[in-house]
């Protein structure tokens, strides 16, 4: 199970709007995923687009409180991953994780100590082996009408104490079948104690268990001026409930960055998703976009 991500808890589906469902960092995907009482295995196969096939193979099993995962690739990469809870301490969990990559002879540790309460989030990670660390704390007060979010992120790296850091404040709103969510972070380090801004802005209306969506990302530079504005938006195709659901997603920014995405599930054990991206501001060639394609099965 992995460890929670500040961004994620803040703005996650702000942030998938941008991230999820876009496959064309690669040229084709096939994943192969299977669940039994206790225990999940996952296999991906991939052509990268340096035309080579990367694959691996993932175990994950629930032993009482504990969770075990291990993964395993053909490059040699392998990585063991340990979560536990303390039925006398319900909200709080421990994860490990150890990473090695025997013919590159790299060696990675990480420790996680995550504390969930229904007003608060708190994680602390160390990284012993790079003398490392993270640690965050997020609030959330639930009021009658709304949702507000507030917390820092504090990073060092190599035995700094500090070394950068993020502030950030949010809103959720959840009324009549609609999300509204907004939030804003700030960047800095040691060097400048404002370096960046993000603003998100995310706008669902259920359909079904999922959301027809829209988002809106704002990303300026404090020191060269720069902004950068990104939209996505999401809509699905079939009605609720269907048996092989489809929806189409886009995005794009005014750096002349697109990309385009169909999803389709055929059945209840084959899905797809079809992605083609590219820079409005060099060429609209088909030849020069950037295809990918994932197939998953389950």
């Amino acid at each position: 199970m992995p460890a929670l991500k500040f961004e994620k808890l803040l703005c996650g589906p702000a942030v998938d709007m941008f991230r999820k469902d876009f496959v064309n960092e690669n040229i084709w995907e096939v994943e192969h995923a299977d669940a039994r009482k206790g225990a999940s295995f996952t296999n991906t196969l991939t052509l990268n687009k340096d035309q080579k096939l990367v694959g691996s193979t993932s175990v994950n099993v629930d032993v009482g409180a504990a969770n075990f995962e291990m993964k395993l690739g053909n490059k040699g990469d392998r990585y063991l991953e340990l979560s536990s809870m303390n039925a006398h301490w319900p909200t709080m969990k421990v994860l490990s994780k150890y990473m090695f990559n025997p013919p590159n002879k790299n060696n990675a540790c990480e420790v996680v100590a995550e504390n969930v309460h229904p007003i608060n989030t708190t994680q602390l990670k160390i990284i012993p082996f790079a003398r490392d660390y993270s640690m965050f704390s997020l609030f959330n007060y639930k009021l009658n009408c709304c949702q507000l979010f507030g917390g820092m992120e504090v990073t060092g790296k190599n035995c700094t104490l500090f070394s950068n850091y993020t502030m950030a404040l949010g809103y959720k709103r959840i009324r009549d079948e609609k999300t509204y969510q907004l939030s804003a972070r700030v960047f800095g380090d040691k060097g400048a104690l404002a370096k960046s801004f993000v603003g998100n802005v995310y706008v669902g209306t259920a359909h079904g268990d999922a959301q027809n969506a829209m988002a809106v990302a704002l990303e300026h530079q404090l020191k060269d001026g720069h902004t950068k504005l990104m939209f996505s938006g999401l809509w699905h195709l079939t009605e609720p409930g269907h048996a092989t659901p489809a929806f189409v997603k886009g995005k794009c920014d005014t750096d002349g960055q697109f990309a385009l995405s169909y999803s389709q599930r055929f059945n209840k054990n084959i899905a797809g998703i079809l992605t083609v991206g590219g820079n409005m501001n060099t060429t609209c060639d088909p030849a020069t976009m950037n295809y990918g394609y994932k197939v998953t099965v389950s």
